[in-house]
């Protein structure tokens, strides 16, 4: 930590003509006042913070920017100071409201972008430090000693690992780099220039707070929308530290309580001089890793108190020319994304590839907060354009492939199936918005325009936006034209639209005359049961769906001879049960066959206390228990009287007595069980066939 905060410290005032040693004490006391406060909120296990390349790059820019406006001296000073103070400020704000769950949400080829810009910008700040505009006097004035300085500590930063893994590269490299630099100054028999080396640091007592005199000098238009984007960017960075260290320690770090400590941070730092900074990942796993933990932090800050106290003196013989080589080490290796090459050869990553590079370029050429504006802005069209382009309608079907759980006879299956087509069952996905309604309006424009009922299955949809409510209206109303209904089922609250839809549809529109033409069903087949009803009305007038049904009439016996059915009905008995009761639970043991003569019966599977799956359900005509009448034993679901219902119910010793005493009506009624047990069968393999699309 000790090499980086000094080099960032040292590069960001060195253009500026500020003493190297005051730049370098302003990157120590920007370490001291961050991991002070950020190991006081115990918001991250292990977190090390000091002042950061993308930090640092966005804070030169702001100097630049101020410099050029005219500032300088102490004025330039405290424009930075009330920069960081405000930045500070604005991070415990994002903490406290939990914004940065939000900042987590920035694309990751921005981020890559912006870091890569942020290293090639940290490089190429790095030649004033290596006097690199005095180029042509490269051999005669001995400048190529900070070049093969910076070089030589680059290098040992990179190797020195190998051969001492127990010491940081950044410390052993700095060491190798310094002693390389003034052996060389030694065998070159050259005088030390002043500005080549980093100088003695200023003491403690020496560091001043802001002075309020030239508060009156603030350049108010740089300095607030600066401060916004350093608070985005240092909590970024930090939380992202976060994430490396919690990875490292398997804790979960607290993004509020490490945003309002770096917050506080940043503000201590600018009230004593400090720049700005964020969480470490280096240094971090490198704390981590030789056990560092809760305290780490803290102590950290109070050991380079120690060292500015004690060790001062000795930074008089630190090289700046050895920390522009760890500065381009960092950009290199902690910053620079190799992999935006790699995106360019894949089709599917190529436009991310495209907004990494667009950010880059505006970063280095521009500005660097337009860049990340601007790949932010690329990043939400593609997730519009992507959105667009992924279909809503998951599937489409009729009552032919889906038809409802209610049991029919032969005469209303054979019509439902004859016009399926006026019942279409819809089933949504995603989300309907603006960039999606219109092409699903379109798919559906021909079901629109015909007397169909149409059913819009909600069960997948996320959500629903304004432009796609004004869309549902206009469907409905074009259906209500056609002499039509549209139907809703599954419709989740929260999600843009109410559980009666036409109450919605009424609360955006409610200079629209009357009631909306739609209705709303809490599951899909009660939906599609309701448009078979209806359907059957319509195609037979006068027709009355739920009215009592004879038992010659029903599905069991309809078609059988007249003295058959005389015989049977001799040993069955009579039953009627009122709505809310049970006529079996599950688990219970039963061996009768039930014919409905009147009323509705649900057969439900439970799965838990509460909940249930509805398997079926039994109008007049229908019967059911046909299993536990051909093999008596436990039942398999519950049957919950809906409607009160009347049944006729014939018993398994009964049925023995028959076929015994008249064999012939047995063996009849045992065939149409047969045939009535193949037709489901063969239902049951359509429904896993739609199912398992």
């Amino acid at each position: 930590m000790l090499p980086q905060a000094t080099a960032f410290g040292i590069a960001l005032w060195a253009p500026y003509s500020m003493d190297p040693a005051t730049g370098a004490l302003a990157g120590l006391i920007t370490a001291i006042a961050l991991c002070l406060f950020s190991g006081l909120s115990f918001g991250t296990t292990g977190m090390i913070s000091a002042p950061t390349g993308p930090t640092m790059v966005l804070v030169s820019g702001a100097l630049f920017s101020l410099s050029a406006s005219g500032i300088s001296g102490m004025a330039l000073v405290a424009n930075l100071s009330v920069l960081l103070f405000i930045t500070g400020f604005l991070q415990i704000l994002i903490g406290i409201s939990n914004g940065g769950r939000l900042i987590k949400f920035i694309p990751y080829p921005v981020i890559s972008g912006f870091m890569t810009g942020s290293a090639i910008l940290m490089i190429s700040s790095q030649s004033h430090m290596l006097h690199m505009e005095q180029y042509e006097q490269l051999i005669d004035n001995s400048l190529w000693i900070p070049w093969a300085t910076a070089a030589v500590t680059f290098i040992s930063i990179i190797l020195s690992p190998r051969f001492l893994p127990s010491i940081p590269g950044t410390v052993s490299g700095l060491l190798t780099g310094s002693i390389f630099f003034h052996l060389m100054i030694y065998l070159s028999a050259v005088e030390l220039p002043s500005d080549w080396v980093v100088g003695r640091l200023p003491d403690l007592t020496s560091v001043q707070l802001i002075q309020l005199d030239v508060l009156n000098e603030i350049n108010w238009q740089i300095i607030l929308p600066v401060s916004a984007a350093l608070a985005i960017l240092s909590s970024l960075d930090s939380l992202l530290t976060s994430v490396v260290a919690d990875v490292a320690t398997g804790q979960r770090h607290k993004a509020r309580k490490e945003l309002t400590g770096q917050g506080l941070g940043q503000m201590l730092a600018a009230l004593f001089g400090g720049v700005a900074g964020a969480g470490t990942t280096g240094a971090t796993m490198v704390s981590i890793n030789s056990g560092g933990r809760h305290w780490v932090a803290v102590i950290s800050a109070l050991l380079l108190i120690f060292i500015i106290i004690l060790l001062g003196p000795i930074a008089s013989l630190l090289p700046i020319s050895a920390l522009a080589g760890v500065i381009i080490h960092v950009a290199i290796f902690s910053m620079l994304e190799r992999d935006i090459l790699a995106w360019f050869k894949r089709r599917t990553s190529r436009l991310d590839a495209f907004t990494a590079t667009l950010v880059i370029a505006v970063t280095v050429t521009y500005n660097l907060m337009i860049a990340v504006a601007l790949g932010i802005g690329l990043a939400i069209l593609q997730f519009v354009r992507a959105h667009i382009k992924t279909p809503v309608i998951h599937r489409r079907s009729n009552i032919e492939q889906h038809p409802s759980l209610r049991r029919r006879n032969e005469e209303e299956r054979e019509l439902l199936t004859k016009y399926a087509n006026r019942i279409i069952i819809y089933e949504l996905t995603g989300n309907l918005f603006f960039g999606t309604v219109e092409r699903m309006f379109e798919e559906m424009n021909n079901d629109l325009n015909r007397p169909a009922q149409i059913i819009l299955d909600m069960a997948r949809v996320q959500q629903v936006d304004l432009t796609a409510v004004k869309m549902l209206q206009q469907m409905a109303d074009q259906l209500q034209k056609s002499k039509g209904e549209l139907i809703f089922t599954n419709v989740r609250s929260g999600k843009g639209l109410s559980k009666k839809v036409d109450k919605t549809l009424r609360h955006i529109s409610p200079q629209h005359a009357g009631d909306y033409p739609v209705r709303t069903f809490i599951d899909a087949d009660e939906a599609i049961e309701y448009a078979e009803n209806k359907l059957l009305e319509q195609l037979d007038a006068g027709k009355v769906i739920h009215q009592r049904t004879e038992l010659e009439e029903s599905n069991l016996f309809h078609g059988l001879p007249g003295e058959t059915i005389s015989t049977i009905k001799r040993v069955m008995k009579s039953q009627t049960l009122k709505s809310g009761e049970y006529l079996f639970r599950a688990h219970d043991h039963g061996q009768e066959l039930f014919v409905v003569l009147e009323g509705e019966i649900d057969i439900l599977l439970p799965y838990s206390q509460h909940h249930y799956k509805r398997l079926s359900k039994f109008g007049p005509g229908a019967f059911f228990g046909e299993i536990a009448f051909l093999k008596p034993g436990p039942r398999t679901a519950d049957a919950k009287i809906i409607k009160t219902t009347e049944l006729m119910i014939l018993g398994r010793d009964e049925f023995q007595q028959l076929r015994a005493q008249f064999p012939e009506a047995a063996i009849k009624l045992l065939m149409r069980l047969g045939r009535e047990l193949s037709d489901r069968l063969r239902w049951a393999d359509t429904e896993l066939r739609r199912l398992s699309d």
